[in-house]
């Protein structure tokens, strides 16, 4: 269940006004229907997670600062679901961190103590493997919409990547397939944990932070351990800017295959 919660200490009809999905790894479908919900008081809002590339160093945290500020207008204004996106990243856009901007907004919203008044959606290229939805999740999303895997599976199958078996005999069963293992994944990391429903799970994050540094783990992973220092907002914006290039730009490494040093 999504969306604002009411008093947890009363018992009313307007406690069932939610949200119910079946999978917290939405289809571009069910993801198309969130966002232009507009029923019953219901709306959502799309708050962009892309900075231009010309304002350089201080752009992404005046990006995180705008996304922040633009979730908490939306509760000012009525909106019952915010849904973070980077579909607009380009050649002139780059893309935020998206566990970063997740962690950020929900912090921020947690302080402001308006967190359960608005459910937090996001649409990421970034999420693929299960790890990646944990973390998510773990932070404070409540859905997640995985455009960038989804495609790339629909590519795979039409490349004829899966030969011979008959379990994939359509696109829309490999996203389901897809959807399946991720839960299943997912049930795995928690029941590790010790935990035993999603609801508990989500935005607990019941993780170590390692090689991050304590100025950004207290600014955007509040009370998350990080008991090995490591890079700052600096480097991650470094890599970020030259991951955004390797995607852009001319680089040969990328010509024919991927670098050595990725998957």
């Amino acid at each position: 269940y999504i969306g604002p919660e009411r008093n947890l200490l009363d018992t009313t009809p307007g406690h069932s006004h939610r949200l119910h999905i079946k999978h917290p790894i939405l289809s571009n479908k069910e993801f198309a229907a969130i966002k232009e919900l507009d029923h019953r008081g219901w709306r959502s809002k799309v708050i962009d997670m892309t900075w231009p590339r010309e304002e350089g160093e201080a752009g992404m945290v005046a990006a995180l600062d705008r996304i922040c500020q633009e979730s908490e207008e939306a509760i000012d204004e009525g909106y019952s679901v915010i849904i973070l996106s980077d579909r607009k990243t380009s050649s002139s856009r780059i893309p935020v961190s998206t566990l970063m901007a997740t962690g950020a907004v929900h912090h921020h919203l947690v302080r402001q103590e308006k967190r359960t008044q608005i459910g937090l959606v996001v649409e990421t290229g970034e999420a693929r493997e299960v790890h990646h939805h944990c973390l998510l999740i773990g932070f404070g999303a409540d859905a997640i919409n995985p455009y960038v895997a989804f495609e790339a599976l629909w590519q795979s199958y039409l490349d004829g990547m899966f030969p011979g078996d008959e379990v994939y005999e359509s696109p829309v069963r490999v996203e389901q397939m897809y959807r399946k293992a991720v839960a299943k994944g997912m049930l795995k990391v928690m029941s590790k944990m010790g935990i035993s429903t999603y609801q508990s799970y989500s935005g607990a994050q019941i993780f170590d932070a390692v090689g991050l540094s304590s100025e950004l783990v207290n600014k955007y992973f509040c009370g998350t351990s990080s008991k090995v220092e490591g890079i700052g907002l600096e480097e991650i914006q470094k890599e970020t800017e030259n991951r955004h290039e390797l995607a852009f730009g001319n680089s040969p490494l990328l010509q024919n295959d991927l670098d050595v040093g990725g998957d």
